[in-house]
C-alpha cells in the first residue's frame, strides 16, 4: 500500500511485505493469493470464505454477480451507473484521498470512485470472497483501463479490519451488508478506520416502510427475503454526525451515510430548567427520590408556588437544611 499501512490482526504490529506475503515483528503472517494469473499483483489474504460456500465464492461468482444486477435494473429500472454516481456523491470523495471499499465484489464501483479520487488518491478494496474479489482485480487491469491508479485489493473479513484507527478519508459498503455475522461490527469497523470528519456510506437490501406492508412488498420479500431487512439505524456509532437515510433502486434498497467524530457531542447537561418544575437535565435523571404521599407531593407543589420557586429549588433547599439540622442534633 503506497500510502496505507496494514496492521497485524492479532497483536495490532504494522504488517511489512516479506516473501509470500506480510508479516510483523512478533511473527505473524498473512499469506498473499496463489494465482499465477495475477502476475506481480499481490493480494494478502486475512480471512477468506470457503470455496463454494454461496454463490460469491464459486469460479462463476463475477458471471452470477452480474446477472443478478443486471436483472435488478431490469426489473426496478434506471441503471447501474446512475446508482452508483448518486451513491459515490454521498461518500463525497476528493481528488487525492484514502478510500475503503469493505465489500468490493466485482469491482463495478471502482470505475466511478478512482474518477472521483484521481490518480493521486489510494484506494483499498476488500472482499471476503475471494472469487469476486479476483474478478475485480482482473477487470481492474483489463477492461476498467484502471492499472495506472494506486488500487490496493485484499481478502478480509469487513467486520476485522486489518488497518489502525484513522487510516482513510471515507469508507463505502454497498451489497451484503444484511448478511454480516454482526452488522453493527462491521459499521463499527468502517467507523472506526475513517478519520473524523470523513464520511461512511453503507446500502443494502431494504423495503422503505411505506413499500414493505404492501401487496408488492409481500411479493417482493417472497421472491428476496432480504427485502424484509429493516435499515439498521441502531447500529450506527453514538458519535456520529449528519446521519442520513434514504432508498434507491425503487425504494428497495436503504441508504445510511453518516460523518465520523470522536465523541459524543458536547450537551450542557447542567443548565437550570426556567418553570415551574425547575432542575437539569442531570438532576431530572439522576437525583429522582423515592416516592412521597400523594396529598404531600401537592403541599410541596403548592408551597414552591406561593414562594415563586421551582419545585426543584425548593425541594433541594427542603432536604438541605433538614439534614444539616439532623447532622447538628
Amino acid at each position: 500500500m503506497s500510502n496505507n499501512q496494514y496492521q497485524c490482526l492479532v497483536c495490532k504490529q504494522v504488517l511489512i511485505h516479506q516473501g509470500g506475503g506480510l508479516s510483523c515483528e512478533s511473527g505473524h503472517s498473512v499469506p498473499y493469493v496463489t494465482d499465477s494469473s495475477l502476475a506481480d499483483i499481490k493480494v494478502p489474504v486475512f480471512a477468506c470464505q470457503d470455496d463454494n460456500a454461496n454463490e460469491y465464492s464459486v469460479a462463476q461468482a463475477a458471471q452470477i454477480h452480474d446477472n443478478a444486477l443486471a436483472w435488478v435494473f431490469n426489473t426496478f429500472g434506471g441503471s447501474e451507473a446512475q446508482l452508483r454516481v448518486d451513491l459515490m456523491a454521498k461518500l463525497e470523495a476528493k481528488p487525492g484521498q484514502k478510500v475503503l471499499i469493505t465489500g468490493v465484489g466485482a469491482g463495478n464501483d471502482l470505475p466511478h470512485l478512482a474518477e472521483l479520487i484521481g490518480k493521486k488518491g489510494s484506494i483499498v478494496a476488500l472482499d471476503f470472497a475471494k472469487q469476486m474479489l479476483l474478478a475485480a482485480v482482473k477487470r481492474v487491469q483489463g477492461e476498467y483501463q484502471l492499472a495506472q491508479h494506486d488500487i490496493e485489493f485484499c481478502v478480509a473479513d469487513a467486520t476485522d479490519l486489518p488497518f489502525a484507527d484513522n487510516s482513510f478519508d471515507c469508507a463505502y459498503h454497498f451489497g451484503g451488508l444484511n448478511l454480516f455475522p454482526s452488522i453493527k461490527r462491521g459499521i463499527t469497523e468502517m467507523d472506526r478506520v475513517v478519520k473524523a470528519g470523513g464520511k461512511v456510506v453503507v446500502c443494502d437490501e431494504g423495503l422503505a416502510p411505506w413499500i414493505k406492508p404492501t401487496q408488492l412488498g409481500k411479493m417482493l420479500i417472497n421472491n428476496n427475503p432480504l427485502y424484509a431487512y429493516d435499515a439498521p439505524l441502531e447500529h450506527i456509532p453514538p458519535t456520529a454526525r449528519d446521519v442520513n437515510l434514504s432508498w434507491c433502486v425503487a425504494d428497495c434498497f436503504y441508504v445510511i451515510d453518516f460523518v465520523v467524530a470522536d465523541n459524543m457531542r458536547d450537551i450542557d447537561l447542567n443548565v437550570l430548567h426556567l418553570g415551574t418544575r425547575g432542575g437539569t437535565i442531570v438532576k431530572r435523571f439522576e437525583g429522582q427520590l423515592e416516592g412521597v404521599d400523594p396529598a404531600l407531593k401537592d403541599k410541596v407543589y403548592q408551597k414552591a408556588a406561593q414562594l415563586g420557586v421551582s419545585r426543584v429549588e425548593l425541594l433541594e433547599k427542603l432536604l438541605d437544611e433538614g439534614l444539616s439540622r439532623e447532622s447538628s442534633n
